[in-house]
């Protein structure tokens, strides 16, 4: 997992990401994976949801020093141990418009998450992600999505029409689909949830 970023060649870290994606996945394949940690994987963030209905496994691939793809999966918790996956493919770079969308796991919007929050709206769980985004040579952005559960189908579907954004006093609320920051490499920002408030807090940044 380390070397899938850290590696000096993109050959090694295409390479290393593939082989780890081969391993983990027999991993989780064997029946009750579901309760075992993963403590080991360093590089990788895993996530569960209060209810323990599933977990959200995210990393990322440098490409080059301009770009990094995010990688993912969620796992399921099953009845009989047995794995239900749903891989999730990042479609950042073939995407002009990233707010504006519901995604499926087929077109999702990358990040690697470091907070997940569970809430309940008219008998349906919404679960709030935060996540990095390394994104350009120049530029790093934070992600606040939100990951729903298809009632029909059980897909999972991210982002929808929660967020109202004002970007100054002279113009109208924005209806957005999902919300960033994004900031200089050398920044330091903070995004995050603060339970006691329950308000998900994040810095005011301003263009230089």
């Amino acid at each position: 997992a380390d070397s899938m970023v850290n590696a000096n060649d993109a050959g090694t870290r295409f390479l290393s990401d593939s082989n780890f994606v081969r391993g983990f996945v027999r991993a989780l394949r064997v029946k009750h994976s579901f309760d075992y940690g993963f403590d080991s994987l360093a590089s990788v963030s895993r996530l569960y949801a209060p209810d323990s209905s599933f977990r959200i496994f995210t990393w990322q691939l440098k490409k080059d020093e301009y770009f990094y793809y995010q990688k993912g999966a969620i796992q399921m918790q099953t009845k009989d141990g047995s794995l239900k996956l749903y891989p999730l493919f990042d479609a950042s770079m073939f995407t002009a418009k990233p707010l504006d969308s519901m995604r499926s796991a087929k077109n999702w919007i990358g990040a690697i998450y470091y907070k997940l929050i569970q809430k309940t709206w008219q008998g349906r769980n919404y679960y709030t992600l935060l996540g990095f985004d390394g994104y350009t040579v120049g530029s790093n952005r934070k992600w606040m999505d939100v990951l729903s559960f298809d009632p029909n189908t059980g897909e999972p579907v991210f982002g929808g029409p929660f967020f109202m954004v004002q970007p100054d006093s002279l113009k109208k609320p924005k209806l957005q689909y999902r919300f960033n920051i994004e900031y200089k490499k050398e920044a330091s920002t903070t995004f995050n949830y603060n339970p006691e408030m329950d308000l998900v807090i994040f810095d005011h940044l301003i263009s230089e």
